[in-house]
């Protein structure tokens, strides 16, 4: 089975080089702002805190582009990541499915 091997970054660090580093009047507070969320809650995506919901990717999608799909399938695969470094499967096996009666 074929899977990523490199850390994907997480979707808030990918936000911050992408919609705030490279602007000076672009801030994560007026981001914020636009997507009608707590300044602290944009903070904790930010920072790696936090992950992104549904609802934020809906808002994401609509304040900075893209669609609310690509933002979850952003925070997937950060999550599926971290998933295969964490879950110990050295003691897990396949059914074989042909030979069950």
């Amino acid at each position: 089975m074929a899977f990523q091997q490199h850390k994907p970054p997480h979707p808030g660090a990918l936000i911050y080089r992408t919609y705030i580093e490279p602007f000076t009047d672009i801030t994560a507070n007026k981001i914020a702002d636009q997507l009608g969320v707590a300044r602290s809650t944009f903070s904790r995506l930010l920072n790696g805190k936090a992950g992104i919901s549904p609802e934020m990717a809906v808002r994401l999608s609509v304040v900075l582009g893209g669609s609310a799909e690509s933002w979850l399938t952003l925070q997937e695969s950060y999550d599926l990541w971290k998933a295969r470094q964490t879950v110990d499967t050295d003691k897990l096996t396949a059914i074989d499915f042909n030979r069950v009666a």
